[in-house]
């Protein structure tokens, strides 16, 4: 809500397929923009990290166990369908906060394991104020 009262977009780049992308936006009825890049050229361009030892980390296990017990159902098939798993799967994110133009970027923050989320309000800050 503090978002759109903002005039900001929500947009998802996800290093999968453009099926996958679609599969993501139907299981999860996110309403903003999904986008696929295939190739890990926008992850590369902004030099997210990537690797099983970034993604399976002694924390990262406790937080699956966690997440598990909350009701939360990864849709393991989708995220190791051959074209991902074929890049490794293991590819982590970030979030950036752009615009407005294309140089302007106030807010950037690089997973360094999987589950490093950064503090909501750091982003609301750098987006909505």
């Amino acid at each position: 809500d503090v978002m759109d009262a903002s005039g900001v977009a929500l947009v998802l780049i996800g290093p999968g397929s453009v099926e996958q992308a679609r599969t993501f936006s139907e299981q999860t009825k996110f309403k903003g923009e999904v986008y696929a890049d295939p190739n890990h050229s926008s992850y590369e361009a902004l030099s997210f990290v990537s690797g099983v030892l970034v993604t399976f980390t002694p924390k990262v296990c406790l937080k699956i166990i966690q997440s598990y017990m909350e009701g939360y159902r990864q849709d393991w098939k989708l995220s190791f369908e051959r074209d991902t798993v074929s890049r490794g799967g293991w590819q982590q994110g970030g979030i950036i906060v752009a615009g407005p133009g294309k140089s302007n970027i106030s807010y950037i923050h690089r997973d360094k394991e999987a589950g490093d989320d950064p503090d909501i309000q750091d982003i609301l800050k750098a987006c909505c104020s």
